[in-house]
């Protein structure tokens, strides 16, 4: 199982070159120095903030500090927390219900597609997924030390990924009183101090960071009041749960219809949202195993199916009702209490022989037909699959014996790891990871032009950096741009500071436009780069009005591309 796993997400891993550009890029600059480290900078002067907690990104810079900085070294960690994850599951599991549902559940997660898909980015649910199991791992023990141990590894996986972490703290608590024996008072004085820690070992960084003169440290990414604390709150809190309105735009002619560029993956919310096809074909392949395996598992070994059962259902319920910012690859927090469920499901079907063995081959046949079917077509071969396993479903329960119930499973099974190989072969967006057989295929993945594939920042041209090189001078920024996208393939490439006044999208009030001006009268900031925006912001109509347009010739070796071109502005013009 733990040769699948690796397989999967080792495989071609350098194919996926820096991934996510903005977090390679504080990487970079994380490597250079102690106090560019512990501050997540996003960037080498320690400018502004990664707007991300700092332990995934610490786990990357170590190891591209000791085998060199590269795409490879950088996603490399999130590759190995996946195949640990898988052999922390496979433990979890086997414990209370044997080695076979420990080997189920941990092939199952293995070939899970969002799981593959997040393993093989350098984004931080990799590591989210793996500090929520260790603390799993200490919370099912049922001691009271070990609901502290459970709550400070919480505090951890909240230092990878903010509240997302937390959503995860019912079950982790619903698990530890399950398992334990303690009477009612020494629980909640445990409680307390488990609540205590958690506390202290989440906000710790986030305070000190806070804490740290503003003229100390970088500006916290993406908040409004350079807060980190505000950070947690409302961009990496509210905004995933409800989305800003917007004014109605006024419907433009009949003809001039275009389609929608969604930056989001645009599943409608409500309760059967995770049913759709694009979303349930990341990690619901198995679904009624193991929504079986909780009902046939509760009886014999409470404590374990409280905490998966409550882990699926508490994230479940909120990415339904997530009406922010929501994107395929958060579903990789599911993936481990959909699989442990489903192997939970496997044993307690194979234990109770042929008839229960037919029931969970037929629901689970069906529902995989529902998926390939909508997401490939109800005429596309791959419905045999499915087909397959629910004829060995009939037999089984025809001819009352087990062995024809393997040839079904090893059918239920090909579908996942068909979606996990995509990943592979046909990744998609790497900023935003997903899982498609149909991308695989050619065809439309349903995601939009957006998401469905990865669009090379331009920025990202030697001709530039060269020039930029040679005629920066002495300013103390080799580069100025409105955002993160633009900077950040120039900090990978260079390991120069770059300004990305405007924060991630351009939108953080990082300093004001005086204050930019004072920084280029004082020679800090010579060239900016600007994009084609249709709606200019004050900082691009000062460089527009103050800058001279650089020839692209002398700067620019990729082709233009229209939609989306550049322009080279010199602030001090010689």
């Amino acid at each position: 199982m733990l040769l699948i796993a690796a397989g999967l997400r080792l495989w071609r891993l350098e194919d996926n070159g820096f991934g996510t550009a903005y977090y390679a890029a504080g990487v970079r600059s994380m490597l250079q120095g102690a106090w560019l480290f512990f501050y997540n900078s996003f960037d080498p002067a320690g400018y502004i903030s990664l707007d991300k907690p700092p332990v995934a990104f610490w786990i990357q810079t170590a190891f591209a500090a000791v085998l060199g900085y590269s795409g490879w070294t950088i996603h490399l960690p999130q590759a190995l927390a996946g195949v640990a994850s898988v052999a922390l599951l496979y433990r979890l599991v086997r414990q209370p219900f044997g080695v076979a549902a420990g080997l189920s559940a941990a092939l199952l997660l293995a070939v899970m597609p969002v799981a593959v898909a997040v393993d093989r980015s350098n984004n931080t649910d990799s590591w989210l997924v793996f500090f929520l199991l260790l603390a799993a791992t200490a919370a099912l023990r049922g001691r009271g030390l070990s609901l502290v141990a459970a709550m400070a590894l919480l505090g951890v996986a909240f230092n990878v990924k903010m509240l997302a972490a937390l959503i995860c703290g019912p079950a982790l608590l619903a698990g530890w009183l399950f398992a334990g024996t303690l009477d009612w008072r020494r629980r909640l004085a445990w409680m307390a101090a488990a609540g205590v820690t958690l506390a202290v070992v989440s906000l710790a960084w986030a305070v000190a960071f806070d804490l740290t003169p503003k003229d100390s440290r970088p500006y916290a990414g993406s908040s409004h009041d350079n807060s980190m604390l505000e950070l947690i709150v409302v961009h990496n809190g509210l905004e995933r749960f409800v989305r800003a309105p917007r004014t109605p735009p006024t419907p433009p002619p009949v003809q001039a219809q275009t389609p929608r560029l969604e930056a989001y993956d645009a599943v409608p919310v409500g309760p059967l949202r995770l049913a759709a096809p694009a979303l349930a074909a990341q990690f619901a392949w198995t679904l009624p195993l193991a929504v079986l395996g909780a009902v046939f598992g509760w009886r014999r070994r409470r404590a374990s199916v409280a905490l998966w059962s409550s882990w699926a259902l508490t994230y479940g319920i909120v990415f339904s009702a997530a009406g922010g910012i929501f994107h395929a690859y958060y579903l990789a927090a599911l993936a481990p209490p959909l699989a442990a469920l489903a192997g939970i499901g496997c044993f307690e079907l194979w234990r109770r022989g042929p008839g229960h063995l037919a029931l969970g081959l037929a629901a689970t046949a069906l529902w995989q037909g529902y998926i390939v079917g909508a997401s490939l077509g109800w005429d596309a071969t791959w419905t045999g699959f499915p087909l397959v396993a629910l004829l060995a479903g009939v037999v089984t329960l025809w001819r009352a014996k087990r062995p024809p119930a393997v040839v079904g499973g090893v059918a239920l099974l090909i579908l996942p790891a068909l979606w996990a190989l995509s990943t592979v072969f046909a990744p998609g967006n790497l900023t935003l990871p997903s899982s498609s057989l149909a991308r695989w295929l050619g065809r439309d993945d349903g995601r939009g032009p957006l998401l469905s594939r990865t669009y090379g920042a331009l920025t990202n041209d030697p001709k530039l950096r060269a020039f930029l090189h040679d005629h920066r001078g002495e300013a103390r920024f080799l580069l100025a741009a409105p955002n993160a996208l633009l900077a950040a393939p120039v900090i990978i490439q260079s390991g120069q500071p770059v300004m990305a006044f405007g924060g991630f999208f351009g939108a953080d009030p990082v300093l004001s436009v005086d204050a930019f001006a004072r920084q280029v009268e004082q020679g800090e900031v010579r060239f900016v780069v600007l994009g084609n925006t249709r709606r200019p912001r004050d900082f691009e109509r000062w460089v527009q009005a103050h800058g001279t347009p650089v020839d692209p010739d002398l700067w620019r070796s990729l082709p233009a591309e229209p939609r989306r071109s550049i322009v080279l502005y010199d602030l001090a013009p010689d």
